[in-house]
């Protein structure tokens, strides 16, 4: 669901406060982004955005090839 509801490009905060809102809960921030990036449905776009202070968020997409597969995984129970 959240590949509807972001743009081409995001972070991985911007993908986790999509599920958050989704799912009506809290998801732990490593643990989001381990099940995430171990389901290999995203890829790195090479660039970052830099948001206030800090470190600036490398930017993701979700990989073409992985969209159908998105579409019947649930990923979060």
């Amino acid at each position: 669901v959240g590949f509807q509801l972001l743009p081409d490009v995001f972070t991985l905060t911007e993908l986790q406060k999509a599920y958050e809102i989704i799912l009506e809960e809290q998801l732990d921030k490593r643990n989001f982004r381990r099940k995430i990036l171990s389901a290999e449905i995203l890829e790195e776009t090479g660039e970052k955005k830099k948001e206030g202070e800090g470190r600036p968020a490398m930017l993701y997409r979700y990989r073409e090839d992985a969209v159908a597969e998105v579409k019947t995984r649930r990923l979060f129970p």
